[in-house]
């Protein structure tokens, strides 16, 4: 998958965004003749762009603003207004907060890239896993969520609970 982004510095042909495991960047359309590459990072300096689109906690309008972690979506209202549009791919697997019961847990990535999932309820309720949660309960201590880790690509659900032990390989 890729998309346009301008014309190759060294050769003049197009610039398009690669995925390489969890690293994307700008790189050559000519490639392997042509290797050049440049960052994400380096291009994402752009000047606030506006959306058309109200910022829901405050009214205002939402832009388009590059930080350090690269593209985002915000309030232009900022720092009166926090705002800032969470990815929605995890819009399908609403699990609910086993610790709080009030908030959802959310698919959020940390300063080093790494993802997380975490209540929507924050800093009221500081719960989180580092691995995928599953909406079914422990059949052993009945704890409302279990987790989805893979090793040596065995695909198995475990309970979260550290003083429970529960682990089943998954189909």
């Amino acid at each position: 998958m890729s998309s346009s982004s301008g014309l190759c510095p060294q050769c003049g042909r197009e610039l398009v965004v690669k995925h390489v495991g969890q690293r994307s960047f700008l790189g050559c359309s000519g490639y392997p003749d042509c290797e050049y590459t440049q960052g994400l990072r380096e291009q994402s300096e752009i000047e606030p762009q506006p959306l058309g689109v109200p910022c829901p906690d405050c009214g205002s309008e939402l832009q388009i603003k590059s930080g350090r972690y690269g593209l985002f979506v915000g309030c232009s209202n900022y720092p009166n207004c926090t705002f800032v549009a969470e990815a929605d791919d995890d819009a399908e697997q609403q699990i609910a907060c086993p610790e709080c019961h009030k908030g959802k847990l959310i698919g959020k990535t940390s300063r080093r890239g790494t993802r997380f999932f975490a209540c929507d309820q924050y800093p009221q309720c500081q719960y989180s896993l580092n691995y995928p949660p599953v909406n079914q309960a422990c059949p052993k201590c009945q704890w409302p969520v279990l987790v989805e880790k893979r090793r040596n690509g065995v695909r198995y659900l475990q309970c979260p609970q550290k003083s429970c032990g529960y682990k089943q390989e998954s189909v």
